[in-house]
């Protein structure tokens, strides 16, 4: 049996054969098709129906605030009596993109203060406070979390993620000379706009 033959007679592959099977054939085979031209692409779609688009219709708001530092975000260590708070906040729409860097920096943080203690607490668990739990967990902390919302109701289920070009972390005006560290001047875009 003779496969171009076959392929080029078959139903299934009547479509391909005048294209996509052309190099395969000993002779030329005509590829001009007779028919009407084209529509435009809004022709092809129909009529749209309209979108009934009251307040009454709205069943659920899922917008929610991203708290943003105009200093960037706040991670740094503060003793409180005998405790250490390790802040770890103020990331606005970035937190899942700088999460794990931020989670790396404020462990190191706490391991830096605990004096021998293995035991500590994450305030939250949005993206910023698994991502700490689980790096504190990963360097031998026990860790606990308090939260007053558990995912998908905490602000980061809400959150894009996304980078863009005109992500920001922090305002020029307000970053503090430390914060532009050399990792940072290699990306403009973050600390400046």
């Amino acid at each position: 049996m003779n496969r171009r033959l076959f392929l080029q007679g078959t139903a299934a592959f009547a479509g391909c054969s005048a294209v996509g099977l052309t190099g395969c054939a000993k002779k030329p085979i005509s590829t001009s098709v007779a028919g009407p031209p084209p529509l435009p692409f809004y022709d092809a779609v129909g009529p749209i129906t309209p979108i009934r688009a009251d307040v009454d219709r709205i069943f659920r708001i899922t917008v929610c605030l991203r708290p943003f530092r105009a200093a960037g975000p706040r991670l740094e260590a503060e003793r409180l009596g005998d405790k250490v708070v390790v802040h770890n906040y103020g990331h606005g729409g970035s937190g899942w993109s700088l999460s794990w860097g931020s989670a790396d920096v404020v462990v190191r943080k706490a391991l830096d203060a605990a004096n021998g203690k293995k035991e500590l607490a994450v305030i939250g668990c949005g993206a910023l406070g698994l991502t700490a739990a689980t790096t504190a967990q990963r360097a031998g902390f026990k860790v606990t979390i308090y939260a007053k919302e558990r995912p998908p109701y905490v602000r980061s289920s809400r959150a894009t993620g996304a980078w863009t070009p005109d992500s920001r972390i922090a305002l020029t005006s307000a970053a503090s000379p430390t914060f532009t560290s050399p990792c940072l001047r290699s990306a403009p875009s973050r600390a400046s706009a």
